[in-house]
């Protein structure tokens, strides 16, 4: 099946701008590889055009010209270039951490109706589309048929909103939970 070019643009516009805005539905009119590019987008999009870029040419060992420097200073609101391959790297395995928990934790939900290979295609699409907050769904009535899951709502939710508050609050907040914990374990330790 032929697809408009209008409509591929559109939906990779709405993707890397994860406003999930579609005027097709996703889980019919696209194929797998479709859906893959969109969840691409997607996740380029979530994370942000300078730290996926930044992400690759460290992955590759390249080395940054000053221009692209600063624009790495810029985009990760840094006073120099140390530790920012650092921060990238925490970027990435945050979000990696949460998608593939959320993934693992709506498989039950999906496998046991769809099968191993389509259960988990779901899964994946729908976990990077809830971290993202991209609101793309390969459902006809996007998730409203799990509505009564607990495990599908509760996992969503949480996904939306720990990916809407973003990796500094989720790390000061992971730091201030240790801080506190370190230090009442300190006090139980030594009255």
């Amino acid at each position: 099946m032929w697809n408009d070019p209008i409509v591929a643009l559109f939906t990779s516009t709405s993707a890397v701008c994860v406003t999930g805005l579609s005027v097709v539905d996703p889980g019919t009119y696209f194929s797998f590889w479709g859906q893959l590019f969109i969840i691409l987008l997607v996740q380029v999009g979530g994370l942000g055009y300078m730290t996926t870029t930044t992400f690759l040419i460290l992955l590759i060992r390249r080395k940054f010209d000053l221009r692209q420097k600063v624009a790495i200073q810029q985009a990760l609101d840094r006073q120099g270039m140390s530790g920012s391959a650092q921060i990238i790297y925490s970027i990435i395995a945050t979000t990696m951490i949460f998608e593939i928990t959320s993934i693992f934790l709506l498989l039950p939900a999906f496998v046991g109706e769809y099968g191993w290979n389509r259960g988990l295609w779901l899964a994946v699409f729908h976990s990077i589309n809830a971290w993202n907050n991209a609101g793309f769904s390969l459902f006809k009535d996007s998730l409203i048929g799990y509505q009564s899951s607990l495990l599908v709502v509760f996992t969503i939710t949480g996904l939306i909103i720990l990916g809407g508050l973003g990796y500094q609050v989720i790390l000061e907040t992971f730091v201030w939970v240790r801080a506190c914990l370190l230090k009442q374990k300190e006090q139980l330790v030594f009255p």
